[in-house]
């Protein structure tokens, strides 16, 4: 269900009459979770008791931490702004999505764990040890769980937290916990909703999602048979595709992207040799040729256009062979030359061709 469908508890909890009867309506529970990575469990949860006028409060910081996701359509009406996730770029003032299936193996997994440790809460799991809250909000039979990436603040080194209590100044004997403030990431069934990149990628431990799916594109990209050549060195091709900056890059990488790769390598070998052979004997002409086509220029020096294999040294660096592989090299329609494009997105509401 499109969150600004009238029917989904997104949408309808954001429209909702801010009064006592209807926040009494809505459920809350307020829960600090910690992230164990070698433990059976992945998560582990505790529950915390609030008080009424907490209780009110958090409710109307959830509603309003919802509608500041809506803007004015061109109907005058609030809707969300959403647009597909991409592991390199945050689209601004938009709500970045992802869906969960199979597919998404680690994710869908630790998000399974989070929600099993939200229903089997831990009473002896110390507040001063959580990563994150999560405030889940149950409207209608339907639930949903808001994430904010925040730690207890402790007394540490040379700073303490003080407050009074009858006018006398006393050190705070309890962790505080700062509540409210913008919502990084809700979730609603098997959907992610996502403000804040950085704060949903360290909840679930998205990086090592973004490694599987590196190497996965890799081995494909690699088992092609432009990547057997004599110079092509496929392991020192990996093992520097394997830093840490060129891994979102590589992940984003679709497996349709991959087919035409390897459906239209020798295509583009000749293109790339075509282009070579017209560039002007004129310095100057040539200068401006090749400022044309600097994107590809780059090429010539990682494929080798007669044998049809790519080319790559260990002091050479992957990234144009990256940006080639992963279909970032457009021309611009209005000026002709050649460029890297940043990122690719499909708009959530629409479908993909």
């Amino acid at each position: 269900m499109n969150i600004n469908d009238p029917d989904h508890p997104v949408n309808r909890l954001s429209g909702i009459e801010i009064s006592e009867e209807t926040l009494e309506q809505m459920g809350l529970t307020f829960f600090t979770v910690r992230k164990q990575k070698e433990a059976d469990h992945y998560y582990r949860a505790r529950e915390s008791a609030i008080s009424a006028d907490v209780q009110y409060w958090l409710k109307k910081q959830i509603i309003y931490g919802l509608r500041s996701f809506q803007q004015e359509n061109s109907q005058g009406k609030n809707e969300f702004m959403v647009s597909d996730y991409n592991f390199e770029v945050q689209k601004n003032d938009t709500l970045a999505m992802l869906e969960l299936d199979s597919s998404e193996g680690t994710v869908s997994e630790r998000k399974e764990g989070l929600i099993f440790a939200l229903e089997h809460p831990d009473s002896s799991l110390e507040d001063a040890s959580t990563h994150f809250q999560i405030i889940q909000i149950q409207l209608d039979g339907e639930n949903i769980y808001c994430c904010f990436y925040r730690k207890p603040k402790r007394n540490i080194g040379k700073k303490k937290f003080a407050f009074k209590n009858s006018g006398e100044l006393q050190f705070a004997d309890s962790e505080l916990l700062e509540i409210g403030g913008p919502i990084d990431f809700f979730i609603v069934k098997n959907t992610i909703f996502i403000s804040s990149l950085r704060p949903f990628e360290y909840a679930f431990d998205y990086q090592d999602h973004i490694n599987e799916l590196r190497d996965e594109n890799l081995k494909r990209i690699t088992a092609l048979p432009f990547f057997d050549g004599e110079e092509s060195n496929r392991e020192e091709f990996e093992d520097s595709c394997r830093q840490y900056f060129y891994s979102r890059s590589l992940a984003q990488i679709q497996p349709e992207t991959i087919e035409v790769l390897q459906r239209n390598f020798e295509d583009r070998c000749e293109e790339l040799k075509l282009i070579r052979r017209k560039m002007p004997r004129n310095a100057k002409q040539a200068e401006v040729y090749q400022r044309k086509y600097r994107a590809l220029w780059e090429l010539y020096d990682f494929i080798d256009l007669d044998k049809r294999k790519i080319i790559f040294h260990n002091d050479q660096e992957p990234k144009t062979l990256i940006q080639f592989f992963s279909d970032k090299i457009v021309q611009s329609f209005l000026t002709g030359e050649y460029g890297v494009a940043v990122s690719y997105e499909n708009p959530a509401n629409e479908p993909t061709a």
